[in-house]
């Protein structure tokens, strides 16, 4: 990234710079970016599906549905076995996937780091629900860094890879799109912040970076990598 330096001179000539950001708000999307929930919520897919007599692979179900909301992955897999799934899937998905979360969702390396070295507004936008983006951030202890701030895929006419939930993020903080950087870790959600205009960064934790960039993202391999690309320390 490219940051514009104002300069000022004194009696002693030139002092040092201070950093004129060149972007106002940071969009963070949150499974695979702030919490390691990805593999949880696979984990219990998998294994529902196995349950009533379908083996799914996980490694390949983890990236075809990486971002997907599980109304869409519940579509995708019915039509690939041609069959009617359980009324009660979703619920029960669900309330498996709450629970797990509960004891084994995990923190993104480095993520809480990154947040405290920001200076603009943060927030989340996320194609799960409102219930699920609480649940994390509370079980992450990054409540607190968001101050309610949420933007939910499923409250918006449409979920991502449209760029809705990204564009009602922007208005809600009165920052045009082209001020706004995304942190994604999908091709779902990069499409969805590349139709919004925005300038997107992708994690490559599940996918690899070659796919992210061809989606239009800037790829890192992890948070201390992206502090590096995104902070400038001012001495």
């Amino acid at each position: 990234m490219q940051f514009a330096f104002l300069f000022s001179t004194g009696k002693n000539g030139i002092i040092p710079p201070v950093m004129k950001n060149p972007f106002d708000l940071v969009i963070f999307d949150c499974d695979g970016v702030l919490v390691e929930s990805e593999p949880l919520a696979n984990q219990v897919y998998v294994q529902l599906f196995g349950e009533f007599g379908y083996q799914l692979d996980y490694e390949e179900t983890l990236h075809e549905f990486q971002g997907v909301t599980i109304h869409d992955r519940l579509a995708a897999s019915a039509r690939k076995f041609n069959i009617t799934p359980p009324a009660d899937f979703i619920p029960a998905f669900n309330q498996r996937l709450a629970a797990l979360t509960e004891t084994e969702l995990k923190v993104v390396p480095g993520v809480r780091d990154f947040i405290e070295s920001l200076t603009m507004p943060i927030c989340v936008a996320s194609n799960g629900s409102r219930n699920e983006i609480t649940q994390r951030l509370r079980v992450a202890n990054l409540t607190e860094h968001f101050n309610g701030s949420i933007f939910s895929g499923l409250e918006v006419p449409h979920p991502k890879p449209a760029p809705d939930v990204y564009l009602a993020a922007a208005n809600a903080f009165n920052v045009p799109p082209a001020r706004c950087i995304v942190i994604e870790d999908s091709v779902l959600g990069i499409t969805a912040a590349v139709r919004a205009g925005m300038k997107v960064y992708g994690h490559a934790a599940y996918m690899p970076a070659r796919s992210l960039s061809e989606a239009g993202a800037i790829p890192f391999a992890n948070m201390f990598e992206l502090k590096e690309m995104l902070v400038t320390q001012v001495v």
